[in-house]
């Protein structure tokens, strides 16, 4: 892992020494180091020796596309989370955008670039993944510091508590009864199971601490939880190991897990959340959209989706720049959020695009008044100026009316959107079954 203030490395591919030259100097203005590579396995193989930040990769190359690519980084240990940028010549139809995407990519950029765009665009993404290290960085220097703890057993950071062969605590460390939020008083002579999330329900003659003191052999649990004396789950990780015969129990650790997990749940965060807007990404959308559709298949409960594109916002950004386009996008962002209930999920997914999950719904009524809202929000707040061609058209697809699969229902509002545009926009369609 690099130091914080080590330069982030930009990789470029393409098959063009032209564009290879064109896109080194372009970057210049980003002040950190660039290397070039002309083919996809050279890309694979310049990655596997080193850390690299972003890759800017094309998609139209021989022997080895960038699709092929991006797939073989996501299936790496030390590739799956680099960011990519395709930068390609192709048509940005949807069946691209849905592999490019799938394939990993967290941005499309067409050819010829816009420099202005690549410019913010890799610099954004850059900022993401100095961040992603720094947590990575921090994760790493938690686990060697909580490691070094646990080789000492005396060491009070760390909870100890002493069972005896009975299962009942014979004696227990101020950081324990700190953790558990209680005195040592209440510990002595308490059984251990009491204590154990889940472990009231079991008998002590077979449960896991038991059956390994029996054996003489140690007990390593790394995702456990403990429970506090108000009932609250602490995450931990559990060292258990047999005393000398002679004492007629065994000595147990407990790691509290709580700042790892969290570090953990914050870089799980960071790669379903879009950077521009703080909404659910593609990535994060997929998830709760299947999500939603096994809640379908466990409950019956019903369901909607609502695919938005927003209307006029391409002259917006062609005419403001794309300073002005991210400034609309997420002020669009919180106008629609203000609309929604707590637990609707919003998305950007790409561009202009977002969608919503409407979970709970009693009929397709409660779906289409949500779309009038947010069509009529989006156009209030729009008024005059500069964004004043500002809409949204809104495609909607009902689960399980209109499938059952994530790729049914987003094909189906899709098409509902698009039917939306060509009636007029600023405005919404259900979806209707070709006959």
């Amino acid at each position: 892992m690099p130091d914080q203030d080590e330069p982030l490395e930009i990789l470029v591919v393409d098959d063009r020494q032209d564009n290879l030259d064109d896109m080194q100097e372009l970057l210049e203005a980003i002040e950190q180091p660039v290397h070039c590579v002309d083919s996809g396995p050279k890309a694979l193989e310049y990655l596997a020796q080193g850390e690299v930040a972003l890759v800017l990769l094309d998609v139209q190359m021989p022997r080895m596309d960038g699709f092929e690519v991006a797939r073989r980084m996501r299936n790496g240990p030390h590739t799956r989370l680099t960011p990519i940028i395709f930068i390609s010549g192709m048509a940005q139809t949807d069946e691209i955008l849905s592999k490019g995407y799938g394939a990993g990519a967290m941005d499309f950029i067409a050819k010829p670039v816009q420099p202005a765009m690549l410019l913010h665009k890799v610099r954004a993404l850059l900022e993401h993944e100095r961040h992603r290290r720094d947590l990575l960085r921090l994760t790493r220097q938690l686990e060697r510091e909580r490691a070094f703890n646990a080789s000492i057993l005396d060491n009070t950071a760390e909870g100890i508590l002493v069972v005896g062969d009975e299962g009942r605590i014979r004696f227990a460390n101020p950081a324990i009864t700190r953790m558990l939020g209680c005195q040592a008083g209440e510990l002595i002579g308490s059984a251990l199971l009491d204590w154990v999330e889940g472990g009231d329900a079991e008998e002590w003659q077979t449960s896991s601490f038991y059956l390994h003191w029996q054996r003489r052999e140690d007990l390593r649990l790394h995702d456990a939880n403990l429970r506090t004396r108000d009932a609250r789950p602490v995450p931990v990780a559990l060292s258990c190991s047999p005393l000398p015969d002679s004492e007629h129990g065994m000595v147990l650790l407990a790691l509290d897990m709580s700042v790892v997990r969290d570090l953990h749940h914050q870089l799980e965060s960071l790669a379903i959340t879009d950077a521009l807007t703080g909404l659910l990404n593609r990535r994060g959308f997929l998830q709760e959209l299947q999500a939603a559709i096994s809640r379908h298949q466990r409950t019956g409960q019903k369901a909607a989706l609502l695919y938005l594109d927003l209307d006029g916002f391409k002259r917006i950004n062609d005419t403001l720049g794309h300073e002005r386009g991210d400034q609309v996008l997420r002020q669009v962002s919180v106008q629609l959020k203000g609309c929604l209930r707590p637990y609707d999920r919003l998305a950007r997914i790409g561009g202009d695009e977002f969608t919503v999950i409407l979970d709970s719904l009693g009929s397709s009524a409660e779906a289409a008044a949500v779309a009038q809202k947010l069509v009529q929000q989006v156009s209030d707040q729009a008024g005059e100026g500069d964004l004043s061609g500002l809409g949204v058209s809104i495609g909607i697809a009902c689960l399980p009316t209109d499938g059952d699969t994530v790729e049914d229902l987003l094909r189906a509002a899709d098409m509902a959107m698009y039917a939306a545009k060509r009636g007029g926009r600023r405005q919404y369609r259900f979806h209707q079954a070709e006959s």
